[in-house]
Formats: C-alpha cells, structure tokens, sequence
C-alpha cells in the first residue's frame, strides 16, 4: 500500500508541476502532443520511484540479515 500511494504521490507532484508551467505552451495542436509527452514521463517517473523504492527495501533487507 505504501508504494501505492508513492507512486500516486509522484504522479500527482509531477501533475501540478505540469499545470503550473503550462503555460508556456501555446493552444495550438502541437502544444497536445508536448502534453503526451510530458504525461509518459510523468508515468515513467512514478513507475521509477516505486521500483526505486522496492530494491531499496531488499537491499536493506539483505544488508540486516
């Protein structure tokens, strides 16, 4: 459940960054494919931090034992 909401946590940070520098794209159509974009790596981000965050805990959980 905690890498559940980690990665949500990321996503949502990585949202609100968007909507807060979206402004300096135009409204054209070309501006809908810089938002695609942006959203794969928001999603890739959030998918790198949950797997960060998992080999981190077996490493330490290797590391204790």
């Amino acid at each position: 459940m905690n890498l559940l909401m980690l990665g949500i946590g990321i996503y949502i940070l990585g949202f609100i960054i968007t909507v807060i520098s979206a402004g300096i794209f135009d409204t054209t159509g070309q501006s809908s494919y810089y938002y695609g974009i942006i959203f794969s790596i928001l999603y890739l981000s959030a998918i790198v931090g949950v797997s960060t965050s998992l080999i981190l805990r077996e490493l330490r959980k290797k590391d204790s034992s």
